[in-house]
Parts: structure tokens; sequence; C-alpha cells
């Protein structure tokens, strides 16, 4: 009985669910006609009907473009043309059975005759103008339309050729083209993040393998393997987690959208250099600032970047070693750097450093727990909030990095 009830209970749920879903998709009343197109249906009341009645046929009957705008001219030639020569004809024809006119009733049949030659030609000649103005004015689109069937997923970074006109097709153009390019955008994005995380995965997800295979054999009976391969583990672990963390951020940076804001950036980088003061890092790390620099940008990509770059700083400089953050006016913006006396970058890594997963010395790399991806993301951060960034370095001597915000 219960159950029974239950289930009628949640018949009437759904009930009631599905009678308010009707009732708000049903239309909240007709729209109100706007006044001028009231003006025109009365003003142009003669060629009204005809508009609502190609209106009509044309929603039921599927026709091209050019076939409507050949009926179109084809019936609005054909009916002022047949007016035209109605009134002249009777206008005629009064003034005929007024006079005494010698053969009227000849020179009447005569006009009419020519006049529905008149009338045959001008329906034809509005066939002819419509059907060539259309097939004109379609032109340009049948072009893009080829040409938006040669894309495919294969063929993104095709692109339609400009019109030479100034009208609605030279603005679906360029829209089509700006959707081609976020399209494209997207989809390198997602080509690089699948490329991205199948190569660097394979390094982590080799070790665990290796070290979960090592365990089933001999690691029961070993506590000091065990040890270890706990250890490895979890390094590993904690290592494809950054990497997949990394790739997802990366994959975002084009969709993100900056919040911007008006802040001193000085105080803001200050705040971010004194957390790392209180990490109990085995690194000197001051900062210096140049007043109150004002800036309009997002802040948390800003404070992200600057991170990003002194996190570099702490991984390749030696216990002991300095690192210094600081900020200052340029003559069109600002400025952040971070230097440091750690191990340097050789000149011949320099041009790619900023390249995804790019590592100078990949042993090192890992071992201080680099991804490879730090600096790619930072210099797309810096690039999405206008800036560049820049990098001045010598080999065991250490690093500057200048982020250039104008």
């Amino acid at each position: 009985m219960q159950e029974n009830s239950e289930k009628e209970e949640k018949k009437e749920d759904a009930a009631v669910t599905i009678k308010e879903i009707k009732s708000e998709a049903q239309p909240q009343g007709k729209k109100k006609k706007p006044w001028w197109l009231i003006t025109l249906a009365v003003v142009f009341f003669p060629i009204t009907p005809f508009v609502l009645l190609f209106n009509y046929i044309f929603k039921k009957i599927k026709l091209s473009i050019t076939t409507k705008t050949t009926i179109i001219f084809t019936v609005l030639f054909g009916v002022l043309i047949t007016a035209y020569v109605i009134f002249i004809i009777t206008s005629v024809d009064s003034q005929l059975n007024s006079s005494s006119m010698p053969d009227a009733d000849g020179f009447l049949r005569k006009m009419k005759i020519t006049s529905v030659v008149l009338v045959i030609v001008f329906v034809a000649l509005g066939a002819a103008i419509g059907n060539i103005s259309s097939q004109y004015m379609m032109t340009p689109l049948r072009r893009m339309i080829d040409q938006i069937d040669k894309v495919d997923g294969n063929n993104l970074s095709l692109r339609l050729d400009a019109v030479d006109t100034q009208d609605e097709l030279n603005e679906l153009t360029q829209q089509i083209n700006e959707m081609l390019d976020e399209l494209e955008s997207t989809f390198e994005r997602q080509s690089n993040f699948i490329s991205d995380a199948s190569h660097e995965l394979k390094t982590p997800i080799s070790v665990i393998q290796g070290y979960a295979n090592m365990l089933k054999r001999w690691g029961k009976a070993d506590p000091a393997l065990l040890d270890e391969s706990i250890d490895t583990l979890l390094a590993e672990a904690e290592n494809m987690k950054r990497i997949v963390e990394q790739l997802l951020l990366l994959a975002k940076i084009g969709n993100l959208t900056m919040n911007k804001t008006r802040f001193d950036m000085t105080g803001v980088i200050n705040e971010a250099v004194e957390k790392y003061k209180v990490a109990g890092l085995n690194k000197e790390i001051t900062f210096s600032g140049g007043g109150e620099i004002l800036v309009e940008t997002d802040k948390n990509m800003l404070v992200e970047s600057a991170r990003a770059l002194i996190d570099n700083a702490i991984k390749y400089t030696p216990d002991g070693g300095k690192i210094e953050v600081g900020c200052r006016r340029i003559d069109d913006g600002a400025v952040i750097y971070v230097k440091d006396n750690g191990i340097g970058i050789a000149p011949e890594h320099l041009p790619h450093i900023f390249e995804r997963f790019y590592r100078c010395d990949k042993a090192r790399s890992r071992a201080a727990g680099s991804s490879g991806l730090g600096l790619t993301i930072t210099k797309s951060i810096v690039e999405m909030m206008g800036g560049k960034i820049e990098v001045e370095s010598a080999e065991n001597k250490g690093s500057t990095f200048k982020i250039l915000l104008h």
C-alpha cells in the first residue's frame, strides 16, 4: 500500500511539473506590431495583400532566394503594368465614346493588342531583372558557401575571401572568419592538451607501474623497499596531479575572462613576497619597490604570473642564494622583475624556455619538480594582460625575468 501511495505521489508531482513547463512554454500573448509597420501597411495598401501572400507562400513552399526574387519582380511588374494599361485603355475608351472619331473600334482593338504585348514584355522584363539581380546578389553568398564546405577538422586554417561590398555580406564574412579563428584556436588548444598530456604523463605512469610491479614481487618482505616505493608513488602521484592541473589551466587560458581593476601594483606584489618570507625557505628573498604604482589589469592574473616567476627562481637557486623581487615605473607603464643568483640559463636554451615542456636540464628539472609548463603558462597570462615577458640570464650567475605592462 505504501509503495502504491508513493508511486501516486510521484505521478502527481510529475503531472504538476509538466503542467508548469507547458504553461511557461506557451506564448505570453501576441506581440504588438510596430507602429511603423502598421503605417506602411495602410499607406501602401494595394501592395500589402501581395506582401502577405508572398510571405504565406514562401513559408509553405521551399524555394531558393533566386526563385523567390524572380517571382516577386514578375508579379510586381505584371500588376503595375496591367493596372497602368487598364487605366489608359479605360480613359481612351471613354474619350472615344464621347467623340465621333472614325474607326474608333479598330483603333481601340489595336490598342488593346498592343497593351497585351506590352504587359507580356514587361512581365518578362520583370522576371529577367529579378533573376539577374538575385543572381548578382547571390554570387558572393554562393562563393562563401563553397568555401565553408571546404572547412573541416583537418583544414580549420581556411578563411573566407573578403567581399568587395559594404553591405551585410561583408559583415557576415568578417564574423564567420572571426568564428573560424576562435574554432581553430580552441581546436588547437584541445589538440595540444591531448598531445601534451599523453607525452608528459608517460614518465610518471611508467614509474608508478614499475614500482607497483616491484612491490608485488618483492616489496612485501622488504621494509626498506616498501618505504622507498611508497615515497616514490606518492611523489609521482603529486607530480601527475600538478601536470594535469597545469595542462587544464593552459587549455583554458584562451577562454579566461579578465576582471580589470585599478590597484597599487607595488603593494600587491610586496604582499605576495611577504608570504614567501614566512615559508621558511633556505633562500634570502627581498622586495624592492618604487613607491605607489597604479595599474589597471586583472589583479589575480598579475599575482599568479609573479608567483610563477618567484617559484621558478626558488627551484633553480641553491640554498643560501638570493632572490630579489621588485617593481618600478617605466616610460609607458610598469615592470615587475624577479632576479636570482641561481644556476642561470645557457645561451642556446634562452630562445626555447617558454616552449611547452622545454627543460634545459631534464634530470635537474625533474628533480626540482618542474613540469616544463610554468613559464609557458606565465607567458600566456602576461600576453592576455597585454604585456610581455623578457629574460636575461648567464650560466652559473643567475637570471632576471621581467613582466612589462603598458
